[in-house]
């Protein structure tokens, strides 16, 4: 987790304020009074004046990592000012995923972080859903989160730029550059002055040279063609990974070794892969032992427990379906959930000692991603995915309800399929 910026659209904003409530009317100067007193270290400071229903002002701390700069705008800030009320959200960026959490049209001290690991922002998303008091929840549509909004971050932003970094005192190279600036300016002027006096000759003298010149290569014929490389085959992903039933199957069999109770804690999530099973557990009422082989969080809100997980061998040669009959299995199958496009693998690298043009093929098949959504495991999985070649399964997540083991089983993969 750590402050930064982050890119929706075309503009950069900046993450990972620490909020507080202006203790005046001056928010800017409480804004410098604060970065200044004893452990502080901030270098930029942001502001969100305050409303006319009674919201009070508030201003952002920031320590600089050499990518924000004055001006920048805010993401909570914006964000805050665009959504008013109480809402959390969960926001999938290039640069990771951005957690804000808005209670009372006010940001939350620490409601405004980016997380580099998927798995922490939603634990920390469950853990405000916890606490309750949101009206509203925004979340990524593959996470099942209940009631959540997947409307994206660009429309709920609207390019809003209303709040912005300014710096809690200005540099002393700043006068220095601006001074120089100006020595420069001055200078590049005059320099622009003298090569225009210089610069008609030189034109004209250039021209006649590209002039010959393209004559010159229209007289010689284009008789030696490069040789084009001996490209590579594509990697066939999907035979280095198991069967998909073999990680339902092996994901069924890690499930039964793990205690379904633990005084004081309930299972809330559960992820299973192909080479890895996760038990998120959530605090429950009462007094509690840390569950078997748990790593609680700071807040012992949260605990997660690693369950040993077999090792799978990988399917191997394997030839893949035509789309049509992908899409013909969905249809007949009825499948509980959706299939749509992935984007291709990347082409084979380009050898490190290579100098020429480097453009492979694509490859002979492309790739859809799936997400199916069951009660129970494996109930009708081997109906669904029972000998269909090319299918990888990335994830099984449990959202649970309030009994323990109780909830909606979230299947994702992909499926790669011969190209038309």
């Amino acid at each position: 987790m750590a402050g930064g910026v982050v890119t929706v659209g075309r503009r950069s904003y900046a993450v990972g304020l620490y909020w507080e409530n202006s203790p005046s009317g001056n928010v800017a100067q409480a804004a410098k009074e604060a970065a200044h007193q004893s452990g502080q270290s901030a270098d930029f400071y942001a502001v969100r004046s305050g409303a006319k229903d009674g919201r009070v002002p508030q201003f952002g701390l920031l320590q600089a990592d050499g990518r924000c700069g004055p001006a920048m705008p805010v993401f909570a800030g914006c964000l805050a000012n665009q959504q008013p009320g109480s809402w959390a959200g969960a926001f999938r960026l290039r640069e990771g995923t951005v957690i804000t959490v808005v209670r009372d049209d006010l940001i939350v001290p620490d409601g405004d972080q980016l997380y580099e690991n998927e798995s922490d922002a939603r634990d920390r998303l469950l853990q405000e859903i916890g606490f309750g008091g949101l009206q509203r929840i925004y979340a990524p549509e593959s996470w099942a989160i209940p009631g959540g909004d997947s409307m994206p971050v660009s429309l709920l932003l609207d390019k809003a730029v209303d709040v912005r970094l300014r710096p809690v005192t200005i540099p002393r190279s700043w006068y220095v550059g601006a001074v120089a600036a100006l020595v420069a300016c001055a200078l590049m002027i005059f320099l622009a002055w003298l090569a225009n006096e210089r610069s008609i000759e030189e034109n004209e003298r250039l021209a006649a040279l590209r002039a010959a010149q393209r004559r010159a290569q229209e007289m010689i014929p284009n008789i030696i063609q490069p040789a084009k490389p001996d490209y590579p085959p594509p990697e066939r992903v999907w035979e280095k990974k198991p069967v998909a039933m073999q990680v339902i199957k092996a994901c069924q069999e890690s499930l039964a070794k793990v205690p379904v109770v633990s005084a004081g804690w309930r299972i809330s999530a559960i992820k299973c892969s192909d080479s890895s099973l996760q038990i998120t557990w959530g605090r429950d009422r009462g007094m509690g032992i840390v569950p078997p082989a748990g790593s609680p969080n700071d807040t012992v809100s949260s605990s997660t427990t690693p369950v040993p997980f077999p090792k799978l061998d990988s399917r191997g040669p394997e030839d893949l379906w035509k789309q049509q009959e992908i899409s013909k299995r969905y249809l007949e199958q009825n499948w509980p959930g959706r299939v749509a496009r992935a984007p291709d693998d990347p082409p084979p690298p380009k050898p490190p000692d290579y100098q020429g043009e480097w453009n492979p093929p694509p490859a002979p098949w492309v790739k859809r991603s799936f997400t199916i959504t069951v009660a129970n495991l494996p109930a009708g999985l081997p109906l669904f995915f029972g000998g269909i070649p090319g299918l990888i399964i990335n994830s099984l997540s449990l959202t649970s309800g309030s009994k323990a083991m109780e909830g909606v089983w979230t299947i994702e993969g992909v499926i790669y399929e011969n190209r038309m």
